[in-house]
């Protein structure tokens, strides 16, 4: 079997955890708000503690990356992932849990700044756009296998085997990339980490991404809030003073003058805060208006992240053949109307009718991110893919918290002004969405129109 593939079943398995672990714990939290005898703000932390972690370390790790070798980086992620989902299992308080998770997060970071650009490197331009939907199709199916995997798991094991089931695939894991990745020659050999870059850039994300995931519950108009806002503004332009300045910064900002790297970076960062509007406040329509059982609204779901695993490779593999620029359109235009058509949905909808209409935003979304993601990976040189693999993950998790800030403050307005009224405030809220989702097909449709090398 040739290396690349060889490299693609390690990276698998690292990406799967990573999606698994990210999808596998939101069903957990009403049984550990149970057992820990919390609440559910405080267990959400459990999952926000992760999600934080990750999105504030992926870009510095990208760079770190390229300076040490991803092999190293990649490993040692998984080992800190591994054990961190020992400590998570083990945990006796919600507080010990959350920290756990942010250990856990920081492995997970590792992985994710890494998975992307080693598969980069090792496959030719020809087959990138394949490779990148071939990632899409394990990202799709840990997304697919987390809530079903979680629910029998915790109704017949306990909340604990959720995260001791990663230990032993861990460990494979951990051994197979020592043993099959390749350890690539660094070009940054000589440089050092920009710590004044870092740790501008962690204050200024983690403070955003606090902002909007505790605006709608605190207000947006409370003295928290606005402090974080400001701490956001102040550390960005900070970072930005710091980065223009130093000869090895965390980024080097030039990149954004980049049109295909920076269009289809904005495009994705658009893409991620349509699609989990939808993720907020579809299961609340399933489940007040429709009625659906947990494990029926598992089942509608399911669709998404199902027909993705399809349509991802095929669109990787379209997309080396023709222009990447226009399949990646066509996908985020398709997702635009999904959401659209999922706002008019009524309380006389059929299970068909539902899943007829997510599925058409997994063929969008499918059909976008693989063709998306290359024209990523190929804008920078081949020394700086770490870089590129945490841009792209940072526009991925900032997608999701913005998305859900912004759903869920648009619902929360409309359904004030309706009267309480559930389904008009709905259909806004996917209006909206689906206006936002249209605009990355214009930003999708700036960028050169020329084939990336």
């Amino acid at each position: 079997m040739e290396y690349k593939w060889k490299a693609m079943g390690v990276v698998w398995i690292g990406i799967f955890m990573a999606t698994l672990d990210g999808s596998i714990v939101n069903i957990a939290l009403p049984t550990l708000t149970k057992f820990f005898k919390t609440d559910v703000t405080t267990i959400e932390w459990v999952v926000m503690a992760y999600l934080l972690t990750i999105t504030s370390l992926l870009l510095s790790l990208g760079r770190i990356s390229d300076m040490v070798g991803r092999k190293n980086i990649f490993a040692g992620g998984l080992v800190l992932f591994t054990i961190g989902s020992g400590l998570c299992a083990s945990s006796t308080t919600e507080l010990q849990l959350i920290i756990f998770r942010v250990f856990q997060g920081i492995g997970a970071a590792m992985v994710m700044a890494t998975g992307v650009a080693i598969i980069t490197h090792i496959f030719p331009p020809r087959e990138r756009g394949k490779a990148m939907g071939l990632i899409g199709t394990v990202v799709s199916i840990g997304s697919l296998a987390g809530p079903v995997m979680g629910g029998f798991l915790i109704q017949n094991v306990g909340w604990q085997s959720i995260f001791y089931i990663n230990i032993p695939v861990g460990i494979f894991g951990t051994v197979m990339a020592l043993k099959v990745l390749q350890k690539e020659e660094s070009t940054h050999k000589n440089q050092t980490f920009d710590i004044a870059g870092g740790v501008t850039l962690f204050i200024c994300l983690i403070s955003l991404l606090l902002a909007l995931s505790e605006g709608q519950e605190k207000g947006w108009d409370s003295s928290f809030i606005i402090f974080l806002f400001i701490l956001f503004i102040v550390f960005f332009i900070l970072f930005v003073r710091i980065e223009t300045k130093t000869q090895q910064p965390v980024i080097d900002l030039k990149h954004f003058r980049n049109r295909q790297f920076a269009t289809a970076n904005i495009s994705a960062l658009i893409s991620f805060m349509a699609m989990f509007s939808v993720i907020l406040l579809m299961p609340f329509f399933l489940q007040d208006e429709l009625g659906y059982s947990t494990e029926k609204m598992g089942f509608v779901f399911m669709s998404v992240p199902l027909v993705m695993s399809v349509v991802s490779p095929l669109s990787g593999w379209l997309s080396d053949r023709t222009n990447s620029y226009v399949l990646s359109s066509i996908g985020i235009g398709i997702s635009a109307l999904s959401i659209l058509s999922l706002g008019y949905l009524s309380v006389d909808s059929s299970f068909t009718d539902v899943a007829l209409r997510l599925s058409f935003l997994g063929l969008g979304m499918g059909l976008f991110q693989a063709p998306n993601n290359s024209i990523i990976m190929g804008s920078l040189p081949k020394e700086q893919l770490g870089i590129a693999a945490g841009v792209l993950g940072t526009m991925r998790n900032m997608g999701m918290v913005i998305g859900v800030a912004v759903s869920g403050a648009v619902f929360s307005n409309r359904f004030a002004y309706y009267g309480n009224a559930f389904l008009p405030a709905f259909r806004d809220a996917y209006v909206v969405s689906a206006i936002i989702c249209s605009i990355a097909v214009l930003i999708s449709l700036v960028r050169s129109k020329s084939k990336i090398e």
